[in-house]
């Protein structure tokens, strides 16, 4: 049974909880209750059949890097193991695409997957980003430019944003 080490990291955001894989970073979620649990519970709800083994130290470094990360602008540096389907990965991989201070309408991302007509299901596909911060699924609103939802709160939304702003 595959590995999954966990440990809590306290954010200039928060308190997050991080996932490690053998093959990087798998979870990133806040432990704020959202509208599917807090980080733990959504962390354990999306990766089945792993067996956790929670060792904060071990993952500072990587919360180290992850901030460092989202501050920069520049995720290349932190290794990702994104599961999702195959819908799920182009979903994220555009979301990848959306700059520091930049906001994207669904539809636009539908649009950039090819996919025009594929709001709602990109939508759907946003929330199930399992690394958020990094995977910028807070950077995508609504048509009319509200915000929208944010699985982890709209006030740490409006957070994130106005810190990628200043």
């Amino acid at each position: 049974m595959e590995k999954i080490t966990y440990g809590f990291y306290d954010s200039p955001l928060g308190e997050m909880v991080l996932g490690l894989s053998d093959k990087g970073l798998c979870w990133l979620g806040f432990m704020v209750k959202g509208y599917k649990g807090d980080g733990l519970e959504r962390m354990r709800a999306h990766l089945r059949d792993v067996s956790f083994i929670r060792d904060d130290l071990a993952v500072q470094a990587m919360g180290d890097a992850v901030v460092q990360a989202w501050e920069s602008g520049s995720v290349e540096a932190v290794p990702l193991d994104l599961r999702g389907t195959d819908f799920q990965q182009r979903v994220w991989q555009a979301l990848l695409k959306i700059g520091r201070g930049r906001r994207l309408s669904y539809g636009d991302v539908a649009n950039d997957i090819g996919r025009a007509h594929a709001a709602r299901a990109v939508g759907s596909a946003v929330g199930e980003n399992p690394v958020s911060l990094l995977v910028p699924c807070h950077r995508v609103v609504r048509a009319d430019g509200s915000l929208g939802n944010y699985g982890w709160g709209l006030a740490l939304k409006e957070r994130i944003l106005a810190r990628e702003t200043e």
